[in-house]
């Protein structure tokens, strides 16, 4: 159980970490917004020492980010930071990705990498709105690819329940997973309707259920 529930959370890891390092790199933010983005990687840190137990090369990819973000909070903040950890990092974090997609089947390895982008993006939103970041690029881009990426996992959901001949009992973790995944991707994007600015009373939940959902599809394979 615990390591269908790592591999989910080592996919939204692995591409909030891309999503941030694009950020720092290539999006037009003032020093201000640079250290406050450089004081969220603690999340990330965080989430890949709950991956460890499940995956042991995460622990990698944990210590590089985890100096990476000490250097970075100790450190001049509202500059460019120790980039080449966070590259780094990012190299590592693919490698445990890897390691385990080269053990996987494939059914499995298809649901981790289309969880992904779209853990990814929504623990991504989590960080930026967290850290108070105006680019409202972003704001609208990553909901639009969790909309897409969420297709595909119902798509991945029933390919589940069609290769595993799941009977009426096998049924429900699937419907189970179809449900908060419809649940998350909706409170996800109530913010493109409003017009508004995205608020994390919104965001956590909608991470929350993708999680759950990718947990439940991953516990059947």
């Amino acid at each position: 159980m615990f390591f269908s529930l790592g591999l989910a959370i080592a996919a939204g890891v692995i591409g909030a970490q891309w999503v941030l390092t694009l950020v720092l790199l290539r999006g037009d933010i003032c020093p201000g917004q640079r250290g406050r983005i450089h004081g969220v990687f603690w999340y990330l840190v965080g989430g890949w020492l709950l991956v460890i137990p499940a995956l042991p090369w995460a622990v990698l990819p944990f210590l590089v980010l985890g100096i990476f973000a000490f250097r970075a909070k100790t450190g001049k903040t509202r500059q460019v930071g120790p980039i080449p950890l966070l590259h780094l990092a990012n190299g590592l974090g693919l490698l445990t990705l890897f390691m385990f997609l080269i053990q996987g089947q494939w059914l499995q390895n298809i649901l981790i990498l289309l969880q992904l982008p779209i853990l990814g993006a929504a623990f991504s939103h989590c960080l930026l709105v967290k850290a108070r970041s105006r680019l409202q690029a972003f704001h609208r881009i990553l909901p639009v690819v969790g909309i897409c990426v969420a297709m595909l996992m119902a798509v991945a959901g029933a390919l589940v329940g069609y290769v595993s001949g799941a009977g009426e009992a096998e049924m429900l973790p699937i419907l189970a997973s179809l449900a908060l995944l419809l649940t998350g991707v909706t409170f996800w994007i109530v913010h493109l309707f409003r017009q508004d600015a995205p608020k994390l009373v919104m965001l956590v939940p909608a991470l929350s259920a993708v999680t759950g959902s990718s947990f439940l599809l991953n516990s059947l394979i």
